[in-house]
């Protein structure tokens, strides 16, 4: 299962799952479009809430990671920028170990972020099987 938490709907969200839920998110990325549900937490600690499901969608530019009405986490761009993201989640659970973390925040002249992105630590929690 994938989780995301976090402190505050416009900034920093966690990503948390196990490595199989991120090769299902590597594919769902690699579609291009759909939806997957997500766990919800009953403590969230160290964060204040958890999001539901997340969506992907196409568009015709870089990647726009977004919360959509409080609730659902939605990944939008071309797909060389989804494929991309999902290469890297992939590469991250593969190789993960003990407390390593991947941000994927945007910087100016990102290669597939837009600046508007929210930003996402990922994090392999086989607890979350």
């Amino acid at each position: 299962m994938l989780a995301i938490r976090y402190i505050d709907l416009d900034g920093e969200l966690g990503l948390d799952g196990t490595f199989s839920s991120f090769v299902a998110l590597g594919q769902l990325l690699r579609r291009g479009s759909g939806d997957m549900d997500l766990a919800t937490a009953d403590d969230p600690y160290p964060y204040v809430g958890s999001l539901s499901r997340i969506i992907v969608r196409q568009s015709n530019r870089k990647i726009v990671m977004r919360v959509v009405d409080g609730k659902d986490f939605e990944a939008c761009g071309n797909m060389d920028s989804l494929r991309q993201l999902a290469r890297n989640v992939e590469n991250f659970a593969a190789s993960a170990y003990g407390k390593d973390h991947l941000h994927v925040d945007y910087y100016p002249d990102h290669f597939y972020l837009d600046e508007e992105s929210v930003s996402l630590v990922v994090r392999v929690d086989p607890a979350l099987e």
